[in-house]
């Protein structure tokens, strides 16, 4: 590269006061320029665009609600959801094909999911939900579907050929045995059948295990999971209302208050896409 350089500069060196090319006097170089401009295509500059300002968001009037994919909605006072304004029929519609994709999943943990929304929440064939759920927890070694299916199986009255009976407590110690909450749950039975020894016990074992883990926040994220992009935003927004409803009663089902997402009767499409985002960051592994 330097040797090609250097070849350059001696052949430019070389040529002589007889070599080169007489430069042009003064006139000479304005009678160039002249007739070269006479020729040139006219130049304009053309000025960058600015960027056209987003239209802010006109307000709603008063007592207005927005449902995102279906439009905005009046609300009285003494009853604020909105989702009381859409037509039955319709959300019905949305929940059954929820319900139906969920039970579809290969997932063992989004069919878990839709049982229980379907038997606790919906209210939907209770004691066929759980059955299925307390046969899905047996051949599994999930610890989340298992503890789906004990809190399920708490609320059925006790039958000699129910499934619920093959589940126990300490088979959820032996699927989780690192977070605290089976074992709390292993020490309050013992507590119930006054084995103090072995609540002793439990208890020690909770305090040493690693985590504390009552699942939060998984049924929002299974829900989005399971609805995938192709959901119309209305599906969405009445299927995430209904997981984060789920989500409130499987918290207080654990002793705990529902998280504080915001939520509410906030069904903007702003707030829908914005827990969207937030339940599909986190999906369970």
């Amino acid at each position: 590269m330097w040797a090609a350089g250097v070849a350059v500069l001696a052949w430019w060196a070389g040529w002589g006061a007889g070599n080169r090319a007489p430069v042009p006097e003064p006139r000479a170089v304005q009678v160039i320029g002249q007739k070269l401009s006479a020729h040139a295509p006219p130049t304009s500059e053309v000025p960058t665009p600015l960027p056209t300002p987003a239209a802010p968001k006109a307000a709603l009037p008063l007592g207005t609600i927005e449902v995102c994919g279906f439009g905005p909605v009046q609300v009285p006072p003494d009853d604020p959801d909105p989702l009381q304004r859409i037509p039955p029929a319709l959300r019905q519609s949305a929940l059954d094909a929820m319900d139906a994709t969920m039970l579809a999943s290969d997932d063992p943990r989004v069919r878990a999911a839709a049982l229980w929304m379907g038997a606790r929440i919906r209210g939907h064939e209770v004691r066929a939900r759980i059955e299925q759920m307390a046969r899905l927890a047996v051949a599994s070694q999930d610890p989340y579907v298992y503890a789906m299916a004990l809190e399920a199986c708490q609320g059925l009255r006790p039958a000699e050929d129910s499934h619920c009976a093959l589940l126990s407590r300490a088979q959820w110690v032996r699927l989780d045995p690192d977070n605290a909450v089976p074992w709390q749950a292993l020490a309050a039975e013992a507590r119930e059948h006054d084995e103090r020894l072995a609540e002793s016990l439990a208890l020690q074992l909770a305090e040493r295990a690693a985590r504390n883990d009552v699942h939060a926040g998984w049924l929002p994220r299974l829900v989005d999971q399971a609805l995938g992009a192709q959901a119309a935003p209305l599906q969405r927004t009445l299927a995430l209302s209904a997981s984060w409803s789920a989500e409130a009663v499987w918290a207080a089902s654990h002793g705990q208050a529902a998280r504080a997402d915001g939520q509410g009767y906030d069904l903007s499409c702003e707030n829908v896409n914005r827990m969207q985002r937030r339940a599909s960051s986190a999906l369970p592994r």
